[in-house]
């Protein structure tokens, strides 16, 4: 059932081009005043130290600050696919005010896609999700909202794009992280995240209870979570060699060298056995501009399939990584909600039933809802006050 389902996937983005993709979540801007770089490249004699505990912090204002909240700058421990103690930087926003008996409930909420170059960081931009205004309906509903950066987006080290793994302990170890930075913040957190921090959050709710054990997760809320994308690269490749494929430009051009750089960071990847001498030409673009820049249509935005894979090229090793990151088969030690819009072409809805379906069969606590007339970067709206009333039942909270 697995393969039949995963074959008849809409392959979205990887596919369909630029057209399919227009609604994905709104471009990140640079933030004027935002914080200098000094603040992310600590000196390497303080990273050492136990994951989850913080290396520095310093107030977060202007247009960054979560109304209703105080503000954090964060840069915390934690440790990469390698074993290697690292400095990951995020935010963290606290209710003003008296917090209840236990400390402030808290979010940590992992983002989405930017980009893999340092200056995409949520934290030096604006229009990631969730953004300012998203973070304030959760603090005025009495939750802190802690958002990592992941490790690697900002800080020295590579980003392991939608490598779940570190994905959830960056995740994890903020939520450590903040009860150290603001002591009333309580112990108990839910795990959110939208496209790419769905597919952190997904990761979380299987790995990160064992992680970081002192730190209580309840539950994970995965908003159009990214799965399927081994399938989805197999589909694009596929679609080069075969006369009947349907090729287009886009955002084949946007995410296939995101997946390729991070996949390097677990895995002996080598471009060159499977992308075109034009394709890996420009491969170094990812390490210094952010979505915006590589949907330029001079950049990786005006490539289609044939323009990136080669007819022969082997893409096993990249496989192998998307494969053994693929959500679908993780099993959760705690309860699940997935929540997708039916309009998304971003991340397809049948990729998330898919995802679902194979969850559901093993017997995983999953609570999946849908929306219609809702797209990929409607969906954190869409289903806020679904979101709120799940993750208030996990917390014991009555309005």
């Amino acid at each position: 059932m697995r393969t039949g389902i995963a074959r008849v996937l809409v392959v979205g983005c990887l596919v369909l081009g630029a057209a399919a993709c227009a609604e994905d979540a709104p471009e990140a801007q640079f933030t004027a005043g935002a914080p200098r770089a000094e603040f992310y490249t600590p000196p390497v004699e303080s990273v050492p130290g136990p994951h989850g505990s913080v290396i520095t912090t310093q107030p977060l204002t202007g247009s960054q600050a979560v109304p209703g909240a105080r503000n954090s700058l964060v840069l915390y421990r934690s440790v990469d696919a390698h074993g290697k103690t690292v400095a990951v930087s995020g935010t963290l926003a606290v209710p003003e005010g008296t917090p209840p008996e236990g400390g402030w409930p808290l979010i940590s909420w992992a983002p989405g896609t930017n980009g893999v170059a340092d200056v995409c960081a949520p934290s030096r931009t604006e229009g990631t999700t969730p953004s300012r205004d998203e973070q304030a309906r959760w603090i005025a509903k009495g939750y802190a909202v802690a958002r990592t950066d992941y490790q690697g987006l900002g800080t020295p080290g590579e980003h392991g794009y939608l490598i779940g793994d570190t994905e959830q302990r960056a995740m994890a170890d903020i939520a450590t992280a903040a009860r150290e930075i603001d002591s009333a913040v309580g112990s108990r957190w839910v795990a959110m995240g939208h496209s790419q921090g769905g597919h952190a959050a997904l990761f979380a709710a299987g790995a990160a209870g064992a992680w970081a054990p002192g730190s209580e997760l309840l539950g994970a809320v995965a908003l159009a979570p990214a799965s399927h994308l081994g399938e989805q690269v197999r589909m694009a490749k596929w679609a080069v060699s075969n006369p009947l494929g349907k090729l287009g430009t886009g955002d084949v051009s946007v995410y296939l060298p995101l997946l390729v750089r991070g996949a390097q960071t677990v895995g002996e990847v080598d471009p060159a056995r499977f992308l075109t001498d034009r394709a890996v030409g420009l491969l170094p673009v990812v390490d210094s501009e952010c979505t915006a820049g590589l949907r330029d249509k001079d950049k990786w935005g005006g490539l289609s399939p044939r323009d990136v894979f080669t007819k022969d090229g082997d893409l096993s090793a990249l496989l192998r990584v998307l494969d053994d990151n693929d959500p679908s088969g993780l099993r959760f030690d705690t309860p699940v909600l997935v929540l997708q819009g039916r309009s998304d072409r971003t991340v397809p809805l049948q990729s998330t039933d898919a995802m679902v379906a194979q969850q559901q069969m093993r017997g995983q606590s999953v609570d999946y809802r849908k929306y219609d007339d809702v797209d990929h970067s409607g969906i954190v709206a869409a289903a806020f006050a679904d979101a709120l009333g799940w993750v208030d039942t996990r917390f014991g909270i009555t309005r």
